[in-house]
């Protein structure tokens, strides 16, 4: 496995992501093809201003990004992580290996507290970062997209 950072030529990977029910069932359900070339655009951008984004490689074929970004809660800048798998890659312990990979990146950047917001109905993503040594504090209503989602605060200080 390796990472390679976010690219043009990863839109296929996004398009696939962002269209599976059983990646973005939790986040309000799959996009249309403006909606995919949106997040698509959005994460050349943060790429472009610095944020972590990366594409998980399994025999160099690309099957999930792992990212971190700078976002804002409770009116504070934080680092937030993020991943998405492709089904097949799920539960097989891909996550927690790329996330071993992405933290090189994160200590080199200077970041230092690491903050996840999935949604509290998204078992597979808050056991892993349990198992990934963050810790749960109080759950949270966040925008996602225009929506309203119910959220679990993970923190993970990392020096």
């Amino acid at each position: 496995m390796r990472l390679r950072p976010y690219a043009e030529e990863d839109l296929r990977l996004t398009r696939r992501l962002e269209s599976d029910p059983r990646v973005v069932g939790h986040l309000g359900g799959v996009g249309d093809e403006r909606h995919v070339a949106q997040v698509h655009q959005r994460r050349m951008a943060a790429v472009a201003d610095g944020d972590l984004f990366f594409t998980i490689l399994l025999d160099e074929e690309p099957v999930g990004i792992i990212a971190v970004w700078t976002g804002e809660f409770a009116g504070e800048k934080v680092y937030e992580l993020g991943a998405m798998l492709l089904p097949d890659h799920q539960a097989r312990g891909v996550a927690g290996r790329a996330f071993e990979l992405l933290l090189p990146h994160v200590l080199d950047s200077g970041v230092r507290v690491l903050h996840a917001f999935p949604a509290v109905t998204n078992g597979p993503s808050n056991a892993i970062l349990q198992k990934l040594g963050f810790t749960r504090g109080e759950d949270c209503d966040l925008d996602y997209e225009g929506r309203p989602l119910r959220c679990a605060h993970w923190v993970r200080e990392l020096a």
